[in-house]
């Protein structure tokens, strides 16, 4: 008996043909990038609207009720401190200028105790802030707030002078030490932009006024007397307290009927050709996340367009700045374990053999301000060189010109009047003589260490570029006069 069976019949081809179908479906890959390049712009300027609008109204509410039970006050002090430094080494890939897209975090461990029992320790991380440029770091690690009214101070060591530290994730890290500086150094010096990085952020003269100029402040705390281990920085507190104004009611509403109606549209094209249910579900359930979108939307964002999520994401750091202090167990801090780190102590590394040669010990009582701990500073160099013998002042003269030379500037000022001693005062060794007056030729030689009047004791720094005015040598003092009154114009 003959088997009936009928073999099943081939799918027939999609309607117009295979080639038909392969074509649609390389137009859709063609055409992706345009549509989520359409759809970021939308979605980008939703989320900065609705997360404006919830910060001026809805979250106002929420922080009076959540600090209405703070009626308790402490005094903190900093335990540990470091400025958090974190980049996409993907999204980074190869190109130079790593501190554009880098954004930067002041952390502190603070202890404080009363009362309620136990001494306490939290962690605090303030402002997350955009670096934008590699000599923009230098700038916030001399920063004194984590947020507006919010003290910050790096840690000091036994000498009163401060001892900053950035700390840096593991991948951030590999990245540094795997691409070569972006700007402004000789690769032969700093061939790493981690190499680079330690260069510019060793400033031992900028250290020793931060710390000696004023002490390491305290941190004042608000709490609930009943739940001690949740304070908060007072300054915060106060802040957050206020509920809205009916002005900020009316702008919540604007806010978050453009944010919503930009947020629907850009869904809409970013999810073009699915059913109506799924883009609306899609699309709203965002929406009733909003308090705790934060930083996770620019992020989720440049999944659709990175480009753009990146721009957005600098102008959610801009909305508000109290807005983003993040408290934790010491532990839970951003980079408190983990993460690579570097750390800078006056007279170390390049500069042992210059500043590291003087000993110094905490001032008491304390410099009124940084012009009188600069003179101080001055003060305990000069008294120290002047008793070193004619070849060890020699040697040091002929190391500090060889740091100027190099960019090095380091804690050359601190130098100036026992240099102009030992060049022009007689009685000096002929050699030491030389080395000295090679130093300050150096020192006054463009490019320069122009005092400027947002620089800390800008004004006894014009007064020891003042000191040698009056030097024998007119070319030494020509070049210094000139200084100085280009410091005096800016002043004014």
């Amino acid at each position: 008996m003959k088997d009936k069976r009928v073999a099943p019949k081939p799918a027939p081809p999609p309607p117009g043909g295979w080639r038909a179908f392969l074509l649609q479906q390389a137009a859709g890959y063609a055409v992706s990038p345009l549509i989520r390049f359409a759809a970021a712009f939308p979605l980008g300027l939703a989320i900065v609207l609705l997360s404006a609008g919830w910060l001026v109204g809805p979250q106002h509410f929420v922080d009076a009720w959540r600090f209405r039970t703070y009626t308790a006050n402490a005094v903190g002090h900093f335990v540990d401190s470091w400025l958090a430094l974190e980049f996409d080494p993907v999204a980074q890939g190869d190109r130079g200028n790593w501190a554009g897209p880098a954004r930067a975090t002041h952390c502190a461990v603070v202890a404080y105790d009363g009362e309620w029992g136990a001494p306490q320790q939290r962690a605090f991380c303030g402002n997350r802030l955009n670096v934008h440029g590699e000599e923009t770091l230098s700038m916030l690690v001399d920063d004194t707030t984590m947020a507006p009214d919010v003290p910050f101070a790096m840690p000091r060591d036994e000498r009163g002078f401060a001892r900053p530290q950035v700390r840096i994730g593991s991948a951030e890290a590999a990245w540094l030490k795997a691409h070569p500086p972006f700007s402004g150094f000789d690769a032969r010096v700093s061939p790493t932009a981690w190499d680079a990085l330690q260069r510019r952020l060793d400033r031992p003269l900028e250290y020793a006024l931060a710390g000696w100029s004023a002490p390491s402040p305290v941190f004042p705390l608000a709490l609930d007397p009943h739940a001690p281990g949740e304070a908060m920085p007072a300054a915060f507190v106060a802040a957050r307290r206020s509920a809205g104004s009916p002005l900020a009611l009316l702008s919540t509403f604007l806010l978050f009927a453009a944010g919503i109606w930009l947020w629907l549209n850009g869904m809409r094209v970013l999810m073009a050709g699915l059913p109506r249910n799924a883009v609306l579900f899609a699309a709203w359930l965002p929406l009733l996340l909003l308090p705790w979108w934060g930083e996770r939307m620019p992020r989720a964002l440049a999944r659709v367009q990175p480009e753009i999520a990146e721009v957005i994401g600098d102008m959610l750091a801009d909305i508000d700045l109290t807005g983003r202090l993040v408290a934790s167990p010491p532990g839970a801090a951003q980079l408190a374990r983990g993460g690579e780190r570097l750390s800078w102590r006056v007279g170390e590394g390049a500069f042992a053999d210059t500043i590291g040669r003087i000993a110094f010990t905490a001032p008491a009582p304390s410099p009124a301000d940084a012009d009188a701990a600069l003179r101080r500073l001055v003060e305990t160099v000069t008294t120290q060189v002047r008793a070193f013998d004619p070849g060890q002042r020699s040697a040091l003269f002929d190391r500090l010109t060889a740091d100027k030379q190099a960019d090095r500037y380091g804690a050359a000022l601190l130098f100036l009047p026992v240099a102009r001693e030992s060049a022009f005062d007689p009685g000096h060794d002929a050699v030491e003589a030389r080395a000295a007056y090679h130093f300050l030729d150096a020192w006054v030689t463009s490019p320069t260490e122009d005092p400027w009047p947002d620089h800390p004791a800008f004004a006894e720094r014009v007064n020891l570029w003042r000191g040698l005015v009056d030097a024998p040598e007119p070319s030494i003092a020509n070049r210094a006069l000139w200084t100085v009154r280009a410091a005096s114009e800016r002043a004014h």
